[in-house]
């Protein structure tokens, strides 16, 4: 009887032959259309087959996603890249009400530049969300389409950027889930995490095989309840993949991640001084001003360019509605008083007038 030993796989880092041999075998159970839609893939037939049709039904392919080479805002905010400018999320005319509403009651998330080996970083702080109330003003579908925008962002516009300057192909992302602020009542929000379920699965799904590591910081004890229940809607090879950390984790972060990448409330060097809010923006923590929709109808901003002093300011006018919005001495319907830096409001100027130095 013949005995043949066959190498393990590395499923993160496969060989050019074992990426050929897979493709081919697969593109054997594969249509026609399905293989000219998708060139590479080390999925099975069934799973592509669902996920093609998914994004034709849900019309992945049509979502604004920004891209260098047009004008769509970033669905998040992002810092240190360089096919999109460093920016927030803010109520531009091709952002969803849905997207501005979700915003308000996540605790403030970013793309953040990139690890040691090229993978993009991102960082969620968790332990600053309304969880109560995204399953209570939001709906499943609402949550699902932000999310996708956000998948599809990265997938179309920061792997691609990430791959070109490490001269290898990178489609996995470092990720920072920072659960300072955390209480035991958002952990065992039935509702929050009935969606985080449905979320978990959807992302197994549809985009898999995208995490290169996950890091969950300021874990408290009582986490460990919480995770043995999500554990169990996630895949083994994506559990083997995270990193349940205390707060004596700047050690771990800074072995992965450059100082200079790393946000200093995390550990590392970055502030991200020249923007507003920092490495991190979060509407919850008011570390900017998230506008709403209608202050920008009346925007007027200016924009002067100089090695000695780059500036960017903007005016608006905000009129109250109520007498509860309207300041202590103004009658209802004039214009606010106030001045609105990067990092707070303050009522006491006929404007809002925001300026920043970068």
């Amino acid at each position: 009887m013949n005995s043949t030993t066959t190498k393990a796989v590395d499923l993160d880092n496969p060989t050019f032959e074992q990426k050929s041999t897979a493709i081919a075998d697969l593109r054997a159970v594969l249509s026609d259309e399905i293989n000219e839609y998708c060139s590479d893939s080390e999925k099975s037939g069934a799973m592509i087959k669902t996920w093609y049709q998914w994004r034709k039904d849900a019309c992945i392919d049509d979502m604004p996603v920004c891209k260098p080479d047009n004008l769509y805002p970033v669905p998040y905010p992002i810092r240190g890249y360089l096919s999109v400018a460093d920016a927030n999320l803010t109520a531009g005319v091709q952002v969803k009400e849905s997207q501005i509403k979700l915003n308000r009651f996540f605790g403030g998330g970013c793309w953040h530049k990139r690890d040691k080996d090229d993978h993009p970083v991102y960082i969620e702080r968790i332990g600053r969300y309304k969880i109560k109330d995204i399953p209570r003003m939001c709906t499943m579908g609402e949550l699902f389409e932000f999310h996708y925008i956000m998948q599809e962002f990265i997938g179309r516009t920061i792997f691609p950027e990430c791959s070109q300057l490490a001269g290898r192909e990178i489609s996995k992302q470092v990720v920072i889930f920072d659960l300072a602020g955390i209480s035991i009542g958002m952990l065992s929000h039935l509702p929050a995490l009935n969606m985080l379920r449905e979320m978990l699965a959807k992302d197994q799904l549809y985009y898999p095989e995208c995490m290169h590591r996950t890091y969950v910081v300021n874990a408290p004890a009582m986490f460990v309840t919480a995770w043995k229940l999500i554990r169990g809607w996630l895949d083994p090879r994506v559990i083997s993949k995270v990193h349940i950390l205390g707060k004596d984790y700047s050690k771990t972060l800074l072995e992965q991640i450059p100082a200079e990448n790393l946000p200093s409330f995390l550990g590392g060097s970055c502030r991200c001084s020249h923007m507003a809010g920092g490495c991190v923006p979060s509407t919850t923590m008011n570390n900017y001003i998230n506008l709403p929709r209608k202050a920008y109808n009346n925007l007027r901003h200016q924009t002067q360019l100089s090695y000695s002093s780059p500036r960017h300011s903007f005016t608006f006018d905000v009129v109250p509605t109520t007498p509860a919005t309207s300041a202590a001495n103004s009658p209802v319907g004039t214009p606010l008083l106030g001045y609105a830096s990067w990092f707070g409001l303050k009522r006491d100027s006929p404007r809002i007038n925001s300026n920043s130095s970068f």
